[in-house]
C-alpha cells in the first residue's frame, strides 16, 4: 500500500553562527513566499511581560534581570549567559521546551509548499522531528567577528565570548545538507538563494508524493 504524504510541510532548518546573516537569508526566502518560523522571534515573544517564562527567569536569576516596568533586561541576561555556561544551560532549560512547542504549533499553520525554520542553536539542540533538510549559512570567522562587533557595538573580547558560546563552525557544517556561503556581496547571496529556492520546491513536491 502506498505511504501517505508527510503530515507537515517540507521543512528546511536555517542555521548558522552569530552574525552570519541568517536574517538576510530568511528575508530573501520570504520574498519568494516561503513561510518563515524564527525561533529567536518566538524566544522574544515568550518572555514578554506576564508570560510564565519571564516569571521562571526571575525565579532562576533574580529581580536584577527585570526592570521597573516588569520587562526583561535582555542585554544584562545576554551578558551573563555568554560568560557563564551554567547560567546559559539554566536559561535554555526554561526556554527551549516552550520554543519547541510553539514551533510545532506554527508548522501546522504553514500554507506554503515548504517552510524555513530558523534555529540559530540547531547544532546545540537538534532533534526536531519535522526537519527534512538543513541549510547552514556560513561565513569566514574573521567576517563573522567583524560583523558581530559592528552589529552589537561590542568589544572584540565580548564578541569572541559570544562566538565561543556556540557550537563550532565545523560542528554546524557537519549537519549541513546545503551550505550557503555568505561572506561576499548581497547580490551573490541572493543568486544562491534563488537556486536553493528552486531546489527546495522540487524536493518538497517529491516529498509529498505517495511512496510505495
Amino acid at each position: 500500500m502506498p505511504a501517505e504524504p508527510a503530515d507537515h510541510p517540507y521543512t528546511v532548518v536555517l542555521t548558522g553562527g552569530i552574525a552570519s546573516g541568517k536574517t538576510l537569508v530568511s528575508d530573501e526566502f520570504a520574498k519568494h513566499g516561503v513561510g518563515i518560523i524564527d525561533a529567536d522571534i518566538i524566544a522574544h515573544e515568550i518572555v514578554t511581560r506576564g508570560r510564565p517564562a519571564l516569571k521562571d527567569i526571575e525565579t532562576a536569576f533574580g529581580k536584577a534581570f527585570i526592570d521597573d516596568n516588569g520587562l526583561l533586561k535582555r542585554e544584562n541576561l545576554r551578558a551573563l549567559i555568554f560568560s557563564d555556561s551554567q547560567a546559559r544551560k539554566k536559561l535554555e532549560s526554561i526556554l527551549h521546551p516552550r520554543i519547541r512547542r510553539e514551533i510545532t504549533r506554527a508548522i501546522t499553520l504553514i500554507k506554503s509548499t515548504y517552510c524555513l525554520l530558523v534555529i540559530p542553536l540547531f547544532a546545540e539542540r537538534g532533534a526536531y522531528p519535522t526537519v527534512d533538510r538543513v541549510l547552514v549559512v556560513d561565513v569566514k570567522p574573521t567576517t563573522q567577528l567583524d560583523r558581530l562587533m559592528k552589529r552589537d557595538k561590542t568589544s572584540r573580547r565580548q564578541a569572541q565570548q559570544a562566538l565561543a558560546s556556540q557550537s563550532s563552525r565545523a560542528d554546524r557544517l557537519r549537519l549541513a545538507d546545503d551550505v550557503l556561503e555568505n561572506s561576499g556581496t548581497i547580490a551573490a547571496t541572493r543568486q544562491r538563494i534563488d537556486l536553493l529556492h528552486k531546489k527546495y520546491l522540487e524536493l518538497a513536491k517529491e516529498a509529498q508524493q505517495p511512496r510505495s
